[in-house]
């Protein structure tokens, strides 16, 4: 499934630090069911990629996480 989503100026560096991160979900159980991002990563991630590591940063990323988590819980049948 290919969709477009614009994405907002203000949102970029958000965008960018949720991406890098893809490999720093924090899994539970024996299915290994993700639960969420390794915050602990964050400020070297979001350095690596010039944005600033502050509450506004935070909050746009657990956005973004809550609505990744919807969806992959939702296609794995866990929702």
């Amino acid at each position: 499934m290919d969709t477009e989503a614009a994405i907002w100026p203000e949102n970029w560096g958000a965008v960018r630090v949720f991406a890098a991160m893809s490999t720093q979900w924090r899994r539970a159980g024996m299915a290994g069911v993700p639960v969420g991002l390794d915050y602990a990563v964050l400020p070297v991630v979001a350095a690596a990629h010039g944005v600033a590591c502050d509450g506004d940063l935070l909050a746009r990323l657990a956005m973004i996480e809550s609505a990744a988590l919807r969806i992959m819980l939702d296609r794995a049948g866990r929702r």
